[in-house]
């Protein structure tokens, strides 16, 4: 269940733009290796570990927080800055039309991410910030696309 929520926010989020996402950067190959990383909206496996590894900080971000809503804020602006290949991913697989992808690579680590999700969305933070406006711009700045 909380999968499709993520699922639908996602698509939520992705529909804030006003075009199609911003091109991911070219892949760097590392000096000694001649293979270019693939991106990260490819690899839907490394997409779902990457959005679990995601929502597992958050939980823990707000946990951290221990009721504060700035700290939460704040904790929230850190993890945007290093999850912002997992918002352009997810808005690039879902605006090329791949939900249904995304949807069965979830499917081997969906209990896990049942659990993260629920961890996130039952948070006291979330209930109680939630009406914050630094708060919400900050968690739509982790979830959305730049």
């Amino acid at each position: 269940m909380l999968r499709v929520l993520w699922i639908a926010a996602a698509i939520a989020c992705s529909g804030r733009s006003s075009g199609p996402p911003p091109a991911q950067p070219a892949p760097v190959a590392a000096a000694d290796a001649a293979v270019e990383a693939t991106p990260l909206d490819q690899d839907l496996s490394k997409l779902v570990e990457r959005s679990l590894a995601m929502y597992q900080d958050v939980a823990r971000a707000f946990e951290a927080s221990q009721g504060n809503c700035a700290a939460a804020t704040a904790r929230l602006r850190e993890l945007a800055g290093r999850y912002r290949d997992v918002a352009v991913a997810n808005a690039k697989v879902l605006h090329d039309g791949r939900d249904k992808e995304l949807r069965a690579a979830l499917g081997p680590r969906g209990e896990q991410f049942d659990a993260a999700a629920a961890a996130v969305v039952q948070s006291p933070i979330m209930s109680k910030c939630a009406q914050d406006r630094s708060f919400g711009k900050a968690f739509d700045e982790l979830v959305a696309p730049p």
